[in-house]
């Protein structure tokens, strides 16, 4: 009898180990990684093969670098960072001339090379580009007015955004949310304070993107850019873009003001593994457009957080069993460029990784990114 209980106990805990979901993770972060690895150029770029738009190498390389750092192929990430310092060239940052998403590229560009393994050699780049983001906020400097809904934040445009005298008729000048969290981020993991004049503005632009049942939309400023659409008391909140302005509070104000609790409650509340939640109305196959989008900003506000496992558990579950046999994600959906699986790998890579910190109840350390 005391036999038979060692061998039950014995193959539970074979079973238990079997099943544990970080080793999956682990393996399909390893598979994910070897694929990643397999898209880059040979000077360490990443450049996308059904979008003309990003194949200058500066928009997308960042992207697939971050995520590249936490698979095990540390040369491709470390062939990709060397890269992305190049955008800081003799002359300066380089513009849109050369680069199609200025914005993204020394956001995400100054993350890349703020990370600790990088942020000794690549100080002076990132610095570089940690400016350059700060030229592109939509601030007074700029010319935006306080009566402007944008001031405060960044959005997409190629250039540095002076306010025009009339009116504003560019559809990439106003800003948006999902640009903003990036370049708070970027300033934020370099060590510029809250108090800092261009991130307290910041956090200005990311309140008037919050809804009273305290999740948030994409910009006032751009009606088309809500994916959600909007009913009679104004935009809709959506997943996505409550995840980016909870993660930007957090940022600006810290996880114990009221606006981020009620962020992440509306997360919590809604959260959904399997799609982009909200009300999407007739914009379904915008919901849908925006899958790795919405998965890789949701574990970022939910695993800093530290709200659990829950989540963790249903995110990474739902995320390994998209995994395609190459070990790439991709959308089918185009609107957002998810169907290039560099972009939807990206994102799912980063997500899985967070799910990992949480199912082992670790977090990462962004103070080590000063």
């Amino acid at each position: 009898m005391k036999r038979g209980w060692l061998v039950a106990c014995a193959l539970a805990c074979a079973c238990r180990a079997r099943s544990d979901p970080r080793a999956d993770i682990d393996r399909a972060l390893a598979r994910a990684g070897r694929f990643l690895a397999a898209q880059q150029d040979r000077d360490g770029a990443f450049r996308s093969r059904p979008y003309s738009a990003l194949r200058d190498g500066w928009s997308l390389t960042p992207l697939a670098a971050l995520s590249l750092r936490v698979t095990p192929e540390h040369d491709a990430a470390a062939r990709a960072a060397r890269f992305v310092a190049g955008i800081v060239g003799a002359h300066g940052v380089r513009g849109a001339d050369e680069v199609s998403y200025p914005l993204y590229a020394y956001a995400l560009g100054a993350l890349v090379l703020g990370a600790p393994e990088n942020v000794d050699a690549y100080r002076a780049p990132r610095d570089a580009l940690l400016a350059a983001v700060r030229r592109m906020q939509l601030s007074a400097a700029n010319g935006w007015r306080a009566d402007d809904a944008s001031l405060g934040g960044w959005g997409y445009s190629p250039v540095v955004p002076t306010r025009p005298a009339g009116a504003i008729t560019e559809d990439l000048l106003p800003a948006n949310l999902s640009a903003t969290v990036l370049a708070v981020g970027a300033l934020a993991l370099a060590g510029t304070p809250p108090t800092d004049p261009a991130l307290a503005d910041a956090a200005k632009f990311v309140a008037r993107c919050r809804n009273g049942d305290g999740g948030f939309f994409f910009s006032p400023d751009l009606p088309d850019g809500n994916k959600a659409g909007r009913d009679a008391h104004g935009f809709r909140s959506y997943g996505s873009m409550t995840a980016d302005g909870t993660r930007a509070l957090m940022r600006l104000r810290g996880p114990a003001d009221p606006h981020v609790a009620a962020g992440i409650a509306w997360l919590e509340r809604e959260f959904d593994a399997t799609r982009n939640p909200g009300v999407f109305g007739d914009n379904e196959i915008r919901r849908a457009s925006s899958y790795y989008y919405w998965v890789w900003s949701a574990a970022h506000a939910l695993e800093h957080a530290q709200r659990g496992t829950a989540w963790a558990e249903q995110l990474s579950a739902a995320l390994l069993a998209r995994q395609r046999d190459d070990g790439s994600w991709r959308n089918d959906a185009t609107e957002m460029r998810e169907d290039d699986p560099v972009i939807a790998t990206s994102f799912a890579v980063a997500a899985l990784a967070l799910c990992r910190n949480a199912l082992g109840g670790e977090q990462q350390r962004h103070a080590a990114w000063r």
